[in-house]
């Protein structure tokens, strides 16, 4: 079995058999910021081994992940909001997985853009501050921003399983 395989497993039996886990939570049971390993819980701090996406000095390079077996349940804040998901790597994911995320991010996305429309109403109606409709704006850039990095990530994941699938084909 393969490393990543053993980290998915080890995860989904973290997450099935330890609810109160400690430390931060993964963002909807799906991304983990590996840039603060101190403060992840035990489910993200294993994924982030198994992927190499930790960064021992806490100075340098450090990437999020993705769970393979995540439960996308309902939260307050947007998920895509406080991560920077540049250098995501979709790539040990299955074509299944990727669909899930890809959707996740969709839904994200339309729950955020809504919430923007309803804060731009009371805007206009002089319910808010301009400091509080800015705010609203910014974590609409960020989850849109954060949406597209997923798209591209998930578009380079297909395009590498298809690429796999045709050298196979061929041989």
């Amino acid at each position: 079995m393969s490393v990543r395989v053993l980290a998915a497993v080890g995860c989904l039996l973290l997450m099935l058999f330890s609810p109160q886990l400690t430390g931060r939570p993964a963002l909807a049971q799906l991304l983990c910021d590996c840039c603060t390993p101190s403060s992840l819980a035990r489910t993200c701090q294993k994924a982030c081994k198994a992927q190499g996406a930790l960064d021992p000095t806490g100075e340098g390079f450090c990437r999020p992940v993705i769970l393979p077996d995540f439960r996308a349940g309902k939260r307050r804040t947007n998920p895509l909001n406080g991560i920077d998901l540049k250098y995501l790597d979709l790539s040990g994911l299955t074509p299944a997985q990727l669909e899930r995320v890809r959707r996740w991010a969709e839904r994200a996305r339309r729950q955020s853009e809504a919430r923007f429309r309803r804060i731009k109403a009371k805007a206009r109606r002089g319910r808010i501050s301009k400091e509080a409709f800015a705010q609203a704006e910014a974590r609409r850039d960020e989850v849109v921003t954060n949406y597209h990095h997923i798209i591209r990530a998930y578009r380079d994941a297909i395009t590498r399983l298809r690429a796999a699938d045709a050298s196979r084909q061929t041989r």
